[in-house]
């Protein structure tokens, strides 16, 4: 596939992290490579809308996951999210396979550090009212976030929001993503699941 008809570079394929199935890498349709990229974006709101110092931490992260090479500091992190082409201000360039798998690995991490939030979230335990004040907390952090970072005219942004407004099945959705890339094989799990759309 040439570079210019991708969002990934494929020429940086040496230099990977080895997280994604070397299959994978290959042969995939553009389209596919974008929603994933897109999903991994939705994936770090759906952290900063938790917490909304998570952003911070990521640089950290990064040097303890020893992948400082590929994100020195956060103003990369935040380069390789903006390959999004939701985004307000996206970037045109390719991304390389590098920064790609060095994403879902940071949101492993991540989510590792937050499943016991994410539990609390999606568990039924606790009383009525503290349940809906912190899941209301976090759906209009989310929905600011949406609007915020990504181009709201955009089709699929669109439905994000409708989705956010009309259900919580959306949210919810995130969120067991990833408290599934948490724990023992949660990066397995995330890096096989990166590619299926989530509309």
């Amino acid at each position: 596939m040439a570079k210019k008809q991708s969002s990934i570079d494929f020429n940086s394929a040496s230099k990977r992290l080895n997280i994604i199935n070397p299959n994978l890498l290959f042969g995939m349709q553009t389209t596919k490579w974008r929603r994933s990229i897109e999903k991994i974006d939705l994936l770090f709101l759906t952290l900063e809308a938790l917490d909304v110092n998570t952003s911070q931490s990521f640089e950290l992260i990064a040097r303890d996951l020893e992948i400082s090479h590929v994100f020195p500091n956060y103003v990369a992190i935040w380069k390789s999210r903006c390959h999004n082409p939701l985004r307000r201000s996206s970037s045109n360039s390719t991304l390389s396979i590098e920064s790609f798998e060095g994403l879902i690995k940071i949101l492993s991490s991540m989510s590792n550090q937050f499943y016991p939030r994410i539990r609390e979230l999606l568990t039924s335990k606790g009383s009525i009212q503290y349940r809906s004040e912190r899941w209301n907390k976090f759906c209009l952090r989310l929905e600011e976030l949406i609007t915020e970072r990504m181009n709201v005219r955009r089709g699929l942004v669109k439905k994000y929001l409708i989705k956010t407004s009309n259900s919580d099945s959306f949210h919810k959705q995130l969120l067991l993503i990833l408290a599934l890339s948490s724990g023992p094989g949660g990066l397995k799990r995330l890096s096989s699941s990166i590619f299926e759309p989530l509309l």
